[in-house]
């Protein structure tokens, strides 16, 4: 049962004690339901809708079956000019009867009084009858029941197990998703909504799945993985953005299914070496190098000889160059042989010059932007989007970029490398996780590279907060509690669907 759920105010229909009750109370309890074994500052509200003053309040705690209260009441307040009373069965400690009275005008028409109390709840979930008596001046009671009841505590966090450090493309493996509130039980009566991103942008995830009550807050799901390299898998409840990133799984290429041998349609002079190379490919398109276990071979009127996949030509002519991987992938290239030496252009004679500053070769020009700030609650996780421009008119390859100024295990960068086309952008998705000890406000630098050369790096100012910080963040406890609705989030996982399905942008 949800807080909200439950009418905040009761309003009681007492039954008359005696044929001319003169006072008719209207009386409500809040909060009517918290966590088990919690305290909760309980309010009691009586209001005087017509008749006589109300005088006396009595408040008849639950009880079990042999008369034990089930609330532990541990402070009580009353309104000015009002005292209050309190019995026991079993020590003062316990009491069952909480019962104000005043010697004053008490609670006349259209008044209302608040009534306070500090108890425990119970450690087990339920829903129980609390007994309201309300006496007016001329002595005539009037009873009725309000109800009350205890809950785990909200959500907190997630666990992902089962996940493998290392699979195959293409192999199902089950994971494993269990809901913890904050006192690190299993919350068993969770029933948010589940949904799953992975940084494999052909990843084959669960839907969004609703937990029911039988699932106990545990559940399993299948997921298969088809890209090869590092992958994870998140998880995120729907409303509340509570996350947790699995470790990181280790993707190798599936089943090879096709062979590729490089350079295709080369060509070469007579006594000149020509490297070959050879990469496999599974389903997904992963390759695998897999030059230093095939088997080369050309057209023996080719003549010439091989050292591994290094060939010396022989003969002039145009012929086949076969590959085999293991007996079963297969794949060939043409190789032009041509009879002419090289041409030896004539060695200019040396003419002594002025020494000049050396010129540096420049591939072109490369900036990072993105957010300058984060703020993370410790021991939660959240992410945010860099986006790397190439400003040059050259292609860029291999483009990273790298941390600094924070431990390589708390964050996680993807892509790991991009191809970048001249003048085009790429975003990177970084998700950084804080432990519980992580107060300290840093800063992290991040440096874009390629293999040309070209760099850039701007940084971003890390702030651990108190409360929650984003996407990928357990809300703190205070925060639960209290129930605030966090409005306007968007989901990691939406988040991650369009960056890595987002296309390069000009």
């Amino acid at each position: 049962m949800k807080i909200g759920k439950i009418l905040l105010v009761a309003i009681l229909l007492l039954s008359v004690t005696t044929v001319m009750a003169t006072h008719t109370p209207a009386i409500s309890i809040k909060p009517t339901e918290w966590a088990i074994d919690t305290d909760a500052d309980i309010s009691l509200s009586v209001v005087n809708e017509g008749g006589d003053n109300i005088v006396m309040v009595e408040l008849l705690v639950p009880e079990t079956a042999d008369q034990k209260p089930i609330y532990t009441v541990k402070e009580v307040s009353s309104p000015a000019g009002w005292t209050y009373t309190h019995g026991e069965r079993f020590g003062e400690s316990h009491p069952y009867k909480i019962t104000w009275s005043t010697i004053g005008a008490g609670i006349a028409k259209d008044e209302s009084l608040e009534f306070g109390l500090t108890v425990t709840s119970p450690s087990s979930l339920g829903e129980y009858e609390w007994k309201i008596t309300t006496t007016d001046a001329k002595d005539e009671s009037q009873t009725g029941i309000i109800k009350t009841s205890t809950s785990l505590a909200p959500l907190h966090r997630f666990e992902v197990t089962g996940e493998p450090k290392e699979v195959s493309a293409g192999d199902y493996f089950k994971i494993t998703v269990k809901a913890y509130d904050e006192d690190g039980n299993i919350k068993t009566d969770y029933t948010g909504t589940l949904e799953f991103a992975s940084t494999d942008e052909k990843a084959v995830l669960p839907k969004a799945y609703a937990f029911q009550a039988a699932d106990g807050g545990s559940k399993s799901f299948n997921v298969k993985l088809k890209t090869a390299g590092n992958i994870v898998v998140l998880v995120a409840d729907k409303e509340t953005s509570i996350s947790k990133i699995s470790d990181v799984i280790k993707v190798n290429a599936g089943d090879l299914v096709s062979l590729e041998v490089t350079p295709d349609g080369s060509s070469a002079n007579v006594n000149q070496a020509v490297e070959f190379k050879a990469a496999a490919k599974d389903e997904f398109d992963n390759l695998v190098d897999v030059t230093a276990d095939v088997v080369w071979k050309i057209d023996e009127e080719a003549g010439g000889s091989w050292a591994e996949n290094v060939y010396t030509t022989g003969n002039e002519g145009i012929w086949t160059v076969i590959g085999t991987y293991k007996a079963r992938l297969v794949d060939g290239t043409v190789l032009t042989v041509k009879g002419v030496a090289p041409v030896v252009p004539p060695v200019e004679p040396v003419v002594p010059v002025e020494p000049v500053e050396p010129v540096v070769p420049t591939f072109g020009k490369m900036s990072i932007t993105g957010t300058e700030s984060i703020s993370i609650a410790p021991g939660a996780n959240d992410s945010l989007v860099l986006t790397v421009k190439n400003e040059g008119d050259k292609d860029l390859t291999e483009v990273k970029i790298s941390p600094t100024g924070i431990p390589g295990e708390k964050i996680l960068v993807y892509p790991e490398a991009a191809y970048v086309k001249a003048g085009e952008l790429k975003d990177y998705l970084v998700i950084i996780s804080l432990s519980e000890n992580d107060t300290e406000t840093i800063t992290i630098t991040f440096t874009a590279s390629s293999k040309e050369g070209v760099g850039a790096s701007m940084d971003v100012e890390l702030t651990p907060s108190l409360g929650p910080t984003g996407i990928f963040v357990g809300l703190t406890k205070n925060l639960l509690q209290l129930g605030v609705v966090i409005v306007a989030v968007a989901t990691v996982v939406i988040i991650a669907w369009e960056l890595w399905f987002r296309k390069p942008k000009k």
